[in-house]
């Protein structure tokens, strides 16, 4: 190999050593507890005891729970630290940019887009704020103390925009 193609090779390789070590990376929402990268299926024994292979038991048609707020990963929990240290200072665009980026590591988390939603409330872009908690309370799944609040965003967000008659059926909605 002459020396001119070398780092090339070289940046080709480091480059491919990265895109193996982030897509090893786990993702999503873990349960309490839970360490990432821990596996949450239980393993069978090699063979099952006697007595389960005398009768088969019969299939749950249950569904597993569904859990109305994701558990928030250590990242989330410091952006959501970081978003709200830079909202008491007065600085909402750093503090919208910190829940941007916990949106991008955990998408299905309804209290991100409910602060975004508050943030944008905040910066008097009542539209976004508006969609932004709709997102929040369609993420939620019923998880009432949440989807009351968004509703109180939706509610001021339409009175900011002019729609009296709107606000007064979000507020319905939270409650007031």
């Amino acid at each position: 190999m002459t020396k001119a193609y070398r780092p090339i090779f070289v940046a080709g390789l480091l480059l491919q050593a990265a895109c193996v070590s982030v897509s090893n990376q786990p993702r999503g929402i873990y349960e309490p507890g839970q360490v990432p990268g821990e596996s949450t299926v239980e393993r069978m024994p090699a063979s099952p005891p006697a007595a389960a292979r005398e009768s088969p038991a019969p299939l749950s048609r249950t569904r597993p729970a569904v859990r109305s707020e994701p558990v928030a990963s250590p990242a989330i929990l410091a952006l959501l630290d970081e978003a709200e240290n830079n909202r008491k200072s007065g600085q909402l665009d750093n503090a919208a940019s910190a829940l941007e980026r916990g949106i991008r590591i955990q998408p299905r988390n309804p209290l991100l887009w409910h602060q975004l939603a508050d943030i944008r409330l905040q910066q008097h872009q009542p539209g976004l704020a508006e969609d932004l908690a709709k997102k929040s309370n369609q993420l939620a799944r019923g998880g009432q103390p949440l989807t009351q609040k968004n509703w109180a965003i939706i509610a001021k967000a339409r009175r900011a925009k002019g729609d009296p008659a709107g606000a007064a059926q979000a507020e319905q909605k939270a409650g007031n």
